[in-house]
């Protein structure tokens, strides 16, 4: 039972099923991912985007031999499954809710024996592994309660879909340039334009990142990241002395004196991130 306590039932996710022979060609034309190049049996984090290129839905896209898997936030499938159908026209795709459950577990648990399919998150390493399983396999009521994986990503600084905000997130903002998030290479896909048009010219202002109070105090349910009186931040998910923000550039110092309130922050910067990348820098790619 310690192991098990070590993993997450992610109570609040939902799987879909993409089958017919259109069906990657189809998906790989509406997200940020590179779904044609995505090995069987594997996993990545991908959006699909308005045409303003704000996210609409932030997902886990799984291959398998016979169809495409999307693990996203339960609250967000009839809209997502609605989105599909009205993008599919002729199409032979066909669009399934399925029974499935969303597990995860820490780097150092063993994975399980009875996924439909796993694999190491695609973020991050250290996030550990993410799985899915039979409905049947619900006997795992332990992991609702488990707040390891949400630990994990504040410690490490990695955003998930409940510190976005539908139809106002940039891809940037969410940080998926930096965890395999959002594909340079690939074809053409809705919003692709704006992402492209930030990343290359460092428009980017804001990004989703973590903090931690300066005095060991548990932080907020929410409120206002203020710098010298100054607006410049709203504080997103927390979990005792960490969170996420999502900062202006003005608050990218480890040395601001950033207030959350009457609570004084600071900003942690993830080591994956890089401070000075051409994207943040303006300058196009060599």
């Amino acid at each position: 039972m310690r192991t098990m306590m070590k993993r997450n039932h992610l109570l609040r996710r939902a799987v879909i099923s993409l089958t017919g022979s259109e069906r990657t060609s189809f998906l790989n034309g509406l997200i940020t991912g590179d779904a044609q190049s995505l090995p069987v049996n594997s996993t990545c984090w991908t959006a699909m985007l308005n045409a303003q290129g704000r996210i609409q839905t932030l997902f886990f896209l799984w291959k398998t031999e016979t169809s495409l898997l999307l693990d996203l936030p339960e609250n967000q499938v009839d809209s997502f499954m609605k989105s599909l159908r009205r993008f599919r026209l002729r199409a032979d795709v066909q669009i399934e809710r399925l029974d499935h459950l969303v597990l995860t577990g820490a780097p150092d648990i063993p994975p399980l024996e009875n996924a439909i399919i796993q694999a190491m998150d695609p973020r991050h390493p250290a996030l550990g592994w993410r799985a899915l399983v039979p409905v049947s396999s619900g006997d795992d009521n332990d992991f609702s309660k488990d707040p390891t994986l949400l630990s994990r990503r504040l410690l490490i600084g990695v955003p998930d879909d409940e510190d976005i905000i539908i139809g106002q997130t940039l891809v940037l903002e969410a940080n998926m340039d930096h965890l395999n998030g959002v594909s340079w290479t690939k074809g053409c896909y809705l919003g692709q334009e704006v992402t492209a048009r930030t990343h290359y010219r460092g428009l980017i202002k804001k990004r989703i990142l973590p903090v931690v109070s300066v005095t060991g105090q548990t932080l907020p349910d929410g409120g206002t990241v203020t710098l010298n009186g100054q607006d410049v931040g709203e504080l997103r998910s927390r979990e005792g002395q960490r969170g996420l923000a999502l900062l202006h550039r003005k608050a990218w110092s480890t040395e601001a004196e950033l207030m959350l309130g009457d609570q004084p922050i600071r900003l942690d910067w993830p080591d994956w991130l890089p401070k000075n990348d051409s994207s943040e820098e303006g300058q196009q790619p060599t």
